[in-house]
């Protein structure tokens, strides 16, 4: 598939640029399949919102891997989880994206406003005030010479489709056009 259709179609022309330029190249697969709770591995948006709460085995997540990956190893992996806070104090948000944002070699971290409420059966974390979108990225198969950035323009691009499925999107902090897009 192209970059315009991973991760449940959220990656906006200025993501789906940098996917191409970290991979070097065009072509690309997500998971398909259930994972060890029985839940869907291809990555929506719809359940990893409803899924905030969760466990990690059961949160939704997004595998990215180059097409014709005989590694079995994903070129990213993103998740979204509820988080009742933010690490402050840890350097200034250079991104200007969310409350927190930070990218490095092995991914990037972004945390933004959305007021999310548990469900009884979500104990992994209570009512939240924030979302935590995280990025694990193979650093041996990355490319190019802007490489935060362009992990930093994909996790932005997915966070802005979830704020606007769980309906915080007008406080997330993650308008487009920011540094980060």
């Amino acid at each position: 598939m192209t970059a315009a259709k991973v991760c449940d179609a959220t990656l906006d022309p200025k993501a789906q640029a940098a996917l191409r330029r970290l991979s070097g190249v065009a072509q690309f697969d997500d998971a398909a399949g259930t994972n060890k709770a029985g839940e869907p591995e291809k990555f929506s948006v719809r359940y990893a919102v409803g899924h905030l709460h969760d466990t990690y085995s059961r949160q939704g997540v997004c595998w990215v891997y180059k097409s014709q990956n005989t590694s079995g190893d994903p070129l990213l992996e993103i998740r979204f989880s509820a988080a009742d806070r933010y690490p402050e104090g840890t350097g200034k948000n250079l991104y200007g994206l969310g409350v927190y944002a930070k990218a490095g070699p092995y991914g990037a971290l972004l945390f933004f406003r959305c007021a999310t409420k548990a469900e009884p059966r979500q104990s992994e974390v209570g009512d939240a005030k924030y979302v935590r979108a995280e990025m694990y990225s193979a650093a041996n198969q990355m490319r190019g010479e802007h490489r935060d950035d362009d992990r930093m323009a994909i996790l932005g691009s997915m966070s802005r489709a979830v704020a606007r499925e769980a309906g915080c999107a007008s406080g997330a902090g993650l308008d487009e056009g920011r540094t980060g897009s």
